[in-house]
């Protein structure tokens, strides 16, 4: 059996897969969302697909290294002119200098079409967050069960507009009334979901069962000017364009600019708010807060 067949059939089968790998990471929801609704395609999830594209990216390397050693002799071929002489820049090097640059700046600089093509993964992930839904929080998944009711209180419940309460005492006896085995408020929600074959969403749905509406004691947004804030959602507010944003909650938009602008801050609304943020020097959050603020001293 010889090597250089054996190294050539790696590389071809290892990129094959890779590539398998690559379009499903390509088709596939935000980690937040995976992780939190137990998406699966092909009967994998996200992390699986990940861990393989990651172990097959190690062994497309070797085996690409290696057979770059063993038809060393032709790709320098390749790289000589008509008087057999190695010049770097020959018609071909340039030709293939010029895709891979043309590759690597494009979707840096947004060019067309490599810019059409991130917003439609963007498109696709947005789908499965619409679909499947998204935690109230980063990884809220890996919180303890006690950490996650807690700060489920300084959370706004979109679909009513209240804040919540949970117990985590009644979290627990709700869990276990739906036969979810719970060993104590340490655990982490993933890890309960896991031991009972389920995901840490359907736990939250469960366990908002037991939430009581009204915001904490002493919670300083239940004070006066405050009932009508504008929401902040759980997550995905750094993708949406304040547009969007304004559209999606039902904000007035010329209001939500005139708000910024009194305060010194001339934002494009058709610009996504993580680019925003990041030129003003804050985070998406930290926009719709000043938005928030804004409003409340108008109705004062």
């Amino acid at each position: 059996m010889k090597v250089r067949r054996v190294v050539s059939l790696t590389t071809l089968v290892s990129f094959i897969f890779l590539a398998l790998t690559g379009i499903m990471l390509f088709f596939s929801p935000h980690g937040r969302v995976a992780y939190w609704s137990g998406w699966r395609m092909f009967g994998l999830s996200k992390e699986q697909y990940v861990d393989l594209h990651t172990t097959l990216m190690v062994l497309f390397l070797v085996a690409g290294i290696w057979h770059t050693v063993l038809n060393w002799r032709a790709i320098v071929g390749y790289l000589k002119d008509r008087s057999k002489k190695v010049k770097l820049f020959t018609p071909g090097f340039s030709v293939a200098l010029a895709l891979s640059g043309l590759f690597i700046v494009g979707p840096l600089v947004g060019l067309f079409p490599f810019q059409q093509f991130l917003n439609a993964s963007d498109m696709i992930k947005d789908y499965w967050e619409a679909t499947r839904g998204s935690p109230p929080w980063g990884h809220a998944e890996l919180s303890p069960l006690g950490r996650f009711c807690r700060r489920m209180e300084d959370f706004v419940r979109l679909e009513d507009q209240r804040h919540v309460t949970i117990d985590c005492d009644e979290a627990v006896a709700a869990l276990r009334e739906a036969g979810v085995e719970v060993k104590d408020e340490s655990q982490q929600v993933l890890e309960i979901a896991r031991a009972n074959s389920t995901t840490p969403q359907a736990l939250a749905e469960i366990i908002l069962t037991v939430a009581r509406p009204g915001p904490p004691a002493g919670d300083r947004r239940a004070g006066p000017g405050r009932s009508a804030r504008f929401l902040v959602p759980y997550s995905g507010l750094g993708r949406m364009t304040l547009r969007q944003y304004a559209e999606r909650y039902g904000v007035d938009l010329d209001l939500a600019l005139a708000i910024l602008r009194d305060r010194g801050v001339d934002l494009d609304p058709d610009n996504r708010l993580r680019a925003e943020a990041q030129r003003l020097g804050t985070d998406p959050a930290g926009i719709v807060l000043w938005i928030n603020e804004g409003a409340g001293s108008t109705r004062r």
